[in-house]
């Protein structure tokens, strides 16, 4: 599948990744230099995910992060507080708010007029869905104020929501001067559902983990991470699994309404593992207990795989990937070249698949280094930051009546 930029303001896609050289000269004929930038954003209560906003910190921009105080996340049940990265102490704001761990129902206990009247921003970024609450409380905020902003978008099934949730995402939609699409489906609903600014391929960065060396004498070791939940297809995983002859292990890294169903489940030489309370930081560990990474998600009435971030996260860490043909799975894999893919809910096939890389060591070392060269390429912190500066600096230049 070749990689393609998402058109903006109708014009045609060339044919370049957000990624890529050309892109990066685009985002960087401006300057950030000087600019105020307020990120509103629950994912950044997580370290990790504050990395874009630090590589905008380093590129001269001004930044404010508004961040929960406390979030729940899935790879662990114990409440997560907000932790700045080395860089951005300056930056961080924690703030309460209603519903922690409900990312489209949770609401920031604060002003935001306030807030803005402190940080002065050019523009701002809304780090939620367009239906969130969080981002109609924002949203509302900066149309008043008449600072442009943006919001990310990762829902890529148009799903039936109620009359009311419809009204908000479109009234964000409406205001927003740019929606970061997370991918290519995800920026064709963004303007269905009524976006009038720009629609920019800006997908997630993947964290630089340092390297976690592998224990060469483990049994071949198939893995998980995410939530264990029953769209995300991990009864098929396990099924296909015990297929497999002796010795082999599965590790699921992550929590949630399966965990306990699925912890010491019994499999051939071994059981089922569930490694609970890994924080972000901690994941290359995971990781490196693997020989493959599954990501078997089903497709549902309201939900299909949004990206899969897992796959970058395992491919950077040097593990190939199975996935399912759900949602965006098989875009990311055919843009990495890192993994192989199987019609979602076949058992059989994904225990072919998972018996085609056990027996060849070769084709996974193959796949692996493919598939980390292309997330070099497209998703280090800097390359995800190219394509939302470009976005952040036209919606900016738009305001004030430069010309870039």
């Amino acid at each position: 599948m070749r990689a393609s930029a998402v058109p903006s303001h109708g014009r045609p896609a060339d044919g370049a990744p957000s990624g890529s050289p050309s892109a990066r000269e685009a985002a960087r004929a401006g300057t950030g230099a000087g600019r105020r930038l307020l990120v509103v954003s629950h994912p950044a209560v997580v370290s990790v995910n504050q990395e874009v906003y630090r590589e905008l910190a380093r590129r001269a921009w001004e930044v404010t992060l508004v961040v929960p105080n406390r979030w729940r996340h899935e790879y662990s049940h114990a409440l997560v507080s907000p932790q700045a990265l080395e860089g951005m102490e300056g930056a961080l704001r924690p703030t309460p708010i209603l519903l922690p761990g409900r990312p489209q129902r949770h609401l920031y206990l604060t002003s935001p007029r306030a807030r803005c009247a402190r940080s002065r921003p050019d523009v701002a970024f809304i780090e939620a869905e367009p239906y969130g609450l969080s981002a109609t409380q924002w949203g509302h905020a900066f149309a008043r104020l008449d600072i442009p902003f943006g919001v990310q978008c990762y829902e890529n099934i148009d799903r039936p929501l109620p009359a009311p949730v419809r009204w908000l995402r479109t009234r964000v939609l409406r205001d927003a001067a740019f929606v970061a699409a997370r991918s290519e489906s995800a920026a064709r609903l963004a303007r269905a559902w009524g976006a009038r600014g720009e629609v920019g391929l800006a997908p997630p960065p993947v964290p630089t983990w340092e390297s976690v060396p592998a224990h060469p004498q483990r049994p071949f070791t198939v893995g998980y991470a995410g939530r264990l939940v029953e769209s995300k297809g991990l009864m098929d995983l396990l099924a296909a699994v015990r297929t497999l002859q002796a010795p082999v292990e599965l590790l699921l890294i992550g929590n949630g309404e399966l965990s306990a169903q699925l912890d010491g489940q019994p499999i051939p030489g071994s059981s089922v593992r569930v490694l609970d309370g890994l924080s972000h930081a901690e994941m290359a560990s995971g990781y490196a207990q693997l020989d493959v990474l599954v990501l078997p998600s089903h497709t549902t009435p309201t939900w299909k795989e949004q990206f899969g971030r897992v796959i970058i996260e395992a491919l950077w860490c040097g593990v190939p990937v199975i996935g399912s043909d759900s949602g965006e799975i098989p875009w990311l894999i055919e843009l990495t070249g890192g993994g192989l893919i199987f019609p979602e809910g076949d058992r059989a096939m994904l225990a072919n698949r998972l018996t085609e890389l056990r027996e060849a060591p070769a084709l996974r070392a193959q796949l692996a280094a493919r598939g980390r060269a292309a997330v070099e390429r497209l998703f280090t912190v800097s390359a995800a930051t190219d394509p939302l500066e470009g976005m952040l600096l036209r919606a900016a230049a738009r305001r004030t009546g430069e010309r870039r």
